[in-house]
């Protein structure tokens, strides 16, 4: 099994809401360009520091392309209006083999 975890820092509490919202919605058509066994979204505030993991379970065997389209979807979510004032989120991602 893989897990595949992606990290969105410094969000402000209107783009957290709107991305956990959009994942959590999504969640079916995520599944249809990869094997998800289990998905978890969880958002936390610490100290006016806001953050989105998200997790992701998938099958032991996954496809390059399965993986492609799914790491598109998931940046298709983060494509936010931004104003020049505001910062952009950083976002981390790692592939780990269970």
């Amino acid at each position: 099994m893989f897990l595949y975890r992606v990290k969105v820092e410094e969000l402000d509490m209107g783009r957290m809401s709107a991305l956990r919202d959009n994942l959590v919605r999504s969640e079916e058509s995520l599944r249809d360009h990869c094997p998800i066994r289990e998905m978890s979204v969880i958002a936390e505030d610490k100290s006016g520091k806001r953050e989105l993991d998200i997790y992701l379970a998938l099958d032991d065997v996954i496809q390059s392309e399965q993986l492609r389209r799914l790491i598109g979807k998931l940046h298709s979510f983060l494509k936010f209006d931004f104003k020049p004032e505001t910062p952009a989120p950083r976002v981390t991602s790692e592939l780990i083999h269970i």
